[in-house]
This record gives C-alpha cells, structure tokens and sequence, in this order.
C-alpha cells in the first residue's frame, strides 16, 4: 500500500466522520428565543443559533452535542475545557477577546427595551429613575448607564425566562433584551409587552466563543460561515426565524 494512498484514505475518512476526533461540546440556552430553545423531547433544540450552528457542524463534517448551561458557566467552562464552543447569543466585547477567540459575527448586536402593556413607561425617557432587569452577564447594564447615568436601578437576573417573570411580577419597570429577542417576545404576547424606543447598538455583533487560541476551529466555523453566505443558506435560516 503506497503512501499517497494510506494519506487519501485518512483524508477521506476524516470528511466522512470527524477531523477533530470527538463530538463538539456547544453550550447554549434553553430558554432564549428567537436564538435558542429546547423542545419537549430532551437534547432537542432548535432557533436560529441552533439551527445555524447545525448547518456551520454539517458542513465541517463534524458531529455536535449541545449542551443547556448558565450563561455565567459559559466562560469558566470553556477556560476549563468542559465545553469546546458556545453559542448563546453571546455578544464580541473588546474585553471578552482579550481572553477568548470568537467566530466572525453572524449578526448584528443591538438591544431593545420592553415592558407591559399597562405600564406607564411610553418612551425612554420615562425609564429614568426606574428599575430595570438584565440578564446576568450581559452588557446591557452598562447601555443603560450610558443612557442614564445613575439615575437608574439594575437588577440582574440568570435567565431570561427569569427576566420576563420578574417584568410580569413587577420586580421591575422594564427590562432589556437583545433586540430580536424583545421583539419575540411582544409579538408572541402583544397583550402582555411592548416595546419602548427604538433598538440600540451594543458590542461588535454576535459570534461563536471558544477558548483563547482555537484558531483553527474559528477559521473552520468562519469558512462555513461564509459559504453559508454565499449560497443563501445563511439567509434561508434568518428568514426562518426573524421578519
């Protein structure tokens, strides 16, 4: 058997199973529509980050696992090697790429505020001096601040169905969402929500986190990215999801 053989062989069973040897390990959320939910059926999930993170594994030719975690896991799981990648509708900062690589962004970050449908709140000028909630971890603590100085009160909450229990309850007068997840959550319950302003910037968009140096597994992801791109696919997944 020649050499140049035994190297086609290995090639094509690397495309055929996996060139990185094991399942990909994904964090992600259970509850965070549109970007990631977990159906009834356990280990089942779907949105547009699950569903574009699916299209991004097929075509690596790599099996992925995805795994529901805390957003405040995310980072010290991925130091720690328990999760390969995650993605969570997790926002570029100039201070998380000092300690972590990212894929290129996928989409655009920008947040959006929401609140009741019977609360005073009509415009963003009535937020100030109010109570407002944002998940734990996120930067939108630090849009709202910008916005407001210290006339405003945060209160973090771990989850975003946490978030929107604490809006129903009243804990607090309004919430901040990313811009695509408040918009789910008025038009699946206009009865219920609103939303207040327009959307805000926030980051360098959102992308794909895995540890400091992975840079052959982001040029991986980035490759699909783009490809996803220029055959529409990416499109046809964001049409599936977002107006």
């Amino acid at each position: 058997m020649t050499m140049n053989y035994l190297l086609s062989a290995c090639l094509l069973l690397c495309l055929s199973i996996s060139c990185y040897g094991k399942p990909l390990l994904i964090g992600t959320s259970q509850l965070n529509p549109p970007f990631e939910m977990m159906a009834t059926k356990p280990d089942h999930f779907y949105g547009f980050d699950i569903d574009m993170m699916l299209e991004i594994c097929r075509r690596m030719n790599q099996e992925c696992v995805f795994k529901t975690v805390m957003f405040n896991e995310i980072f010290p799981e991925i130091d720690q090697g328990t999760l390969d990648l995650a993605i969570w509708s997790i926002i570029i900062t100039s201070e998380r790429e000092k300690n972590y690589s990212f894929s290129m962004p996928y989409l655009q970050s920008e947040v959006r505020f929401i609140t009741l449908k019977d609360s005073p709140i009509d415009t963003p000028n009535d937020i100030a001096g109010k109570t407002v909630g944002i998940r734990f971890g996120s930067p939108f603590g630090d849009v709202a601040k910008d916005i407001y100085q210290n006339d405003i009160i945060i209160k973090q909450y771990p989850l975003v169905s946490d978030l929107i229990e604490g809006l129903n309850q009243k804990e607090i007068d309004a919430a901040i969402l990313d811009n695509e997840a408040a918009e789910y959550w008025a038009a699946n319950n206009d009865e219920l929500y609103k939303l207040i302003g327009s959307k805000l910037p926030v980051g360098k968009g959102y992308g794909i986190l895995a540890k400091l140096g992975q840079n052959e597994l982001i040029s991986e992801i980035n490759k699909a990215l783009l490809s996803m791109e220029e055959d529409g696919k990416y499109l046809e997944i964001y049409n599936r999801y977002f107006d």
